[in-house]
């Protein structure tokens, strides 16, 4: 049995990979992180230094074909709510296509989503069989801290001095630069703190004459 455990720098992801490694720390762990290519600066070597403190190494996938700035300009709209191509693209395909070219018969898929998050998600089993199971691997989706509260996770996090990326010193996720997510609230304190992603953005919105928000262009909101 492998633990492949999908890694993003942020509390959740982080938390659950000190739990992890406590709770099991026999068992062969994999630590991934899916770059989307729209990630904050320097995501990738913040993740590394978190996952090296536990003596594990992190594996980067990415998508070959795409990222996700390219996916909105040739698909000529950004994803939405219900058509999370940049999750299904960018992340969950990258990090299923290593499982499959690198994984034993054996594997436990562990992801750091919670049920206080969403009322979907809320819904979700802690252990259920993945679709990814065949005749060659099985595999088991795994949500180890599922009704952990936000509370549970600050907490976990200070008594394993694990730090917080300085993102969330104005934000409230560790997401993209810029996320479909997002409230205006958020993307004001993008525009204070990242400007260069919201212009970005805000280029291409014009470029393909859709806007990332419902309520309107960039320009317009903020």
């Amino acid at each position: 049995m492998e633990l492949v455990i999908n890694f993003s720098g942020g509390k959740d992801s982080c938390a659950m990979l000190a739990y992890l490694c406590d709770k099991y720390p026999q068992i062969k762990k994999h630590v991934i992180f899916a770059d989307t290519g729209w990630e904050h600066k320097g995501a990738e070597d913040w993740c590394r230094a978190i996952v090296e403190s536990f003596g594990l190494e992190l594996v980067v996938v990415r998508n070959p074909n795409k990222t996700f700035l390219s996916m909105v300009q040739n698909r000529g709209k950004f994803p939405g709510m219900k058509h999370r191509q940049c999750t299904s693209d960018l992340k969950r395909g990258p990090i299923q296509t290593w499982i499959r070219n690198n994984c034993g018969p054996l594997v436990i898929n562990c992801m750091g989503l919670r049920a206080s998050e969403s009322p979907a998600r809320a819904k979700k089993r802690k252990l259920y069989r993945s679709n990814m199971t065949n005749s060659k691997r099985t595999v088991w989706d795994y949500l180890p801290i599922h009704t952990w509260s936000d509370q549970d996770i600050f907490g976990y996090l200070e008594t394993k001095n694990i730090p917080l990326h300085p993102v969330y010193s104005y934000l409230k996720r560790f997401s993209c630069r810029v996320c479909i997510y997002m409230s205006t609230n958020d993307l004001l304190a993008v525009k204070q703190n990242d400007p260069e992603a919201i212009s970005i953005i805000s280029d291409l919105e014009q470029q393909i004459n859709f806007s990332l928000k419902q309520e309107g262009f960039l320009a317009e909101i903020l």
